[in-house]
């Protein structure tokens, strides 16, 4: 018997769908200081952990998951009712 796959990871998105959130990280970048961008860019598109991320910026791992939180907050308002 074969087992399912792992499911644990985000689903890809599509090709209109990628190039949605593209354009809207590149219009909101302005937006957040350069340090909160690559610990938010370190997280979430290099996969590294918040301490590791931490370390490197100098910055407290809560401070990481902060600036995280915040842009991805940002972008989901970006994205509203486009990805429906």
């Amino acid at each position: 018997a074969q087992l399912p796959a792992d499911d644990s990871g985000p689903a890809p998105l599509d090709p209109l769908t990628h190039e949605l959130a593209h354009r809207a990280l590149e219009l909101i970048q302005v937006d957040f200081e350069p340090r909160t961008w690559k610990a938010f860019l370190l997280c979430t598109v290099a996969g590294r952990t918040p301490t590791e991320v931490a370390a490197e910026l100098g910055m407290t791992a809560a401070a990481v998951y902060k600036a995280k939180s915040r842009v991805l907050l940002r972008l989901r308002s970006e994205l509203d009712g486009l990805l429906d």
